[in-house]
């Protein structure tokens, strides 16, 4: 799995208006993705707690990746928390 394939996954469920995905693996350079972070940012986060929000990522990846990919890095957040994370008004 690459990560322009989850990027692409994740764009077609969620319409993030940011994702960036990393691949944090301990030796990136093999080519074999083993661990990756996520920050995304979207409206369907509004109201929803953490754990709901990962819960949402999960179940979208889960046929997809779970099984390849060893540890995933969430951070989610909803528009307004992104704003006030990059001081946007």
């Amino acid at each position: 799995m690459t990560i322009q394939k989850i990027k692409e996954i994740l764009q077609t469920k969620l319409k993030p208006i940011y994702l960036k995905i990393n691949n944090t693996s301990h030796n990136p350079k093999n080519n074999i993705i083993t661990h990756i972070q996520i920050i995304i940012v979207c409206k369907q986060f509004d109201n929803q707690n953490l754990l709901k929000r990962h819960q949402l990522i999960y179940q979208i990846l889960e046929n997809n990746i779970l099984k390849q990919i060893h540890s995933i890095s969430l951070n989610t957040y909803s528009i307004s928390e992104w704003n006030k994370k990059n001081n946007f008004n």
